[in-house]
């Protein structure tokens, strides 16, 4: 039998070795908790630093566009705003972005124009002139996607104030109350192009894969006695299939016209090219695809800014609205924060994928080649 102090030294060695875990885990925590709020406040004062240098990078971009708006009344990828803004690098991280045309896509807004009766749609639906309802029914056919009547008819119901739909094929409030989920009609613009999957005998799939050649820019309200004008096309920057649309009959005629001779100093050397290639008349000509409709100019652009700083990584997009009678106005800012681990498709990673697929250098390069004309924000996949 042990005497009675060894007992006691041995009890006395475990209470001091308990006592020692307890310290040693209490202040684990304590540095591990002091290392978390160390980590989310060096993260936050990066966040806010990403943040005033993306508005740095925006009131360069504002800054661009009104310079370029007094050397050149036309716009199209060759001037310096469509090139890729090159990657910055910055105290800590790095800056990159590129500036897009939004007149280069299709305008849904601008079904809030000239659009007011089953008539007058009727008219733009089937007469020989192009006009943006049947440039919209040719979009959705070169994407094979169904078209039919209600297709127009719903974006219009769903755009104007009134509570009478414009045909038998249209959607008031009514048939949203039925619909599932339920929901209430906008009756006014659209305010970002996602909007048209809520709009009736559109599915969400079809919005998605329609997203790169649509756009919401702003139209103004019904003010009596004043004509509304819409938003036209820039012919400079629109895409293939976009072309093929605006071209209707002419379609592919259209397109190799616009492509192989753009760009287009002034709507009357687009109007004579047509007149060249499409044996038209210049009256003809003006009246299938008038300065409503197309131009060579635009006046709305997106500006897409990234900005990596430490573990800090934002996305910004922000529309601009150029004017020659006054500054350059931001009218949406959409600011994303991204995890710095997650990987976005660089030039690089998107020429990988491309090339993935090719079987011989020949159409490698040929790939190449097509890459390089391709807008900025294409390039860097963004």
């Amino acid at each position: 039998m042990k005497p009675f102090f060894s007992r006691q030294s041995g009890v006395a060695l475990i209470a001091a070795l308990l006592l020692m875990t307890s310290i040693v885990f209490i202040l684990g925590n304590i540095f591990y908790r002091h290392q978390i709020n160390v980590a989310q406040a060096t993260l936050s004062i990066h966040q806010d630093q990403a943040f005033l240098l993306a508005l740095s990078a925006e009131s360069w971009a504002r800054q661009l566009l009104e310079e370029d708006l007094t050397d050149s009344k036309a716009d199209h990828f060759g001037e310096l705003w469509a090139q890729a803004i090159p990657a910055m690098p910055v105290d800590g991280g790095m800056i990159n972005g590129c500036i897009s045309d939004l007149q280069g896509r299709f305008n849904l807004n601008n079904f809030l124009v000239g659009y007011r009766s089953s008539g007058a749609l009727n008219a733009a639906l089937s007469g020989n002139e192009s006009s943006f309802a049947k440039t919209w029914n040719n979009l959705l056919r070169y994407l094979d996607m169904p078209v039919f009547p209600g297709r127009v008819e719903a974006i219009i119901d769903w755009l104007d104030k009134d509570s009478s739909k414009i045909g038998p094929d249209g959607a008031e409030q009514d048939e949203y109350a039925g619909a599932i989920p339920p929901r209430m009609i906008a009756d006014s613009a659209m305010v970002e192009p996602s909007e048209l999957a809520s709009v009736l005998g559109y599915k969400i799939f079809e919005v998605q894969r329609l997203m790169p050649w649509i756009t919401t820019l702003p139209i103004d309200d019904i003010t009596p006695g004043v004509k509304q004008i819409p938003v036209s096309i820039n012919v400079n920057t629109a895409s293939e299939e976009l072309l093929l649309a605006l071209g209707d009959t002419f379609d592919m005629q259209f397109r190799d016209a616009v492509i192989m001779n753009r760009p287009f100093d002034e709507l009357t050397d687009f109007h004579r090219q047509l007149e060249t290639d499409l044996a038209l008349s210049p009256s003809d000509v003006e009246r299938r695809w008038p300065n409503t409709l197309v131009t060579v100019a635009s006046d709305y652009f997106e500006l897409y800014i990234e900005v990596m700083l430490g573990e800090a990584r934002i996305e910004v997009r922000s529309i601009i609205m150029r004017s020659s009678n006054a500054d350059s106005v931001i009218i949406s800012r959409d600011l994303t924060t991204v995890p710095a681990s997650v990987d976005k498709n660089s030039a690089s990673v998107l020429l990988e994928k491309l090339l993935a697929g090719s079987k011989s250098d020949k159409e490698s390069e040929e790939i190449i080649d097509d890459q390089q004309v391709l807008p900025a924000c294409v390039m860097i996949g963004a």
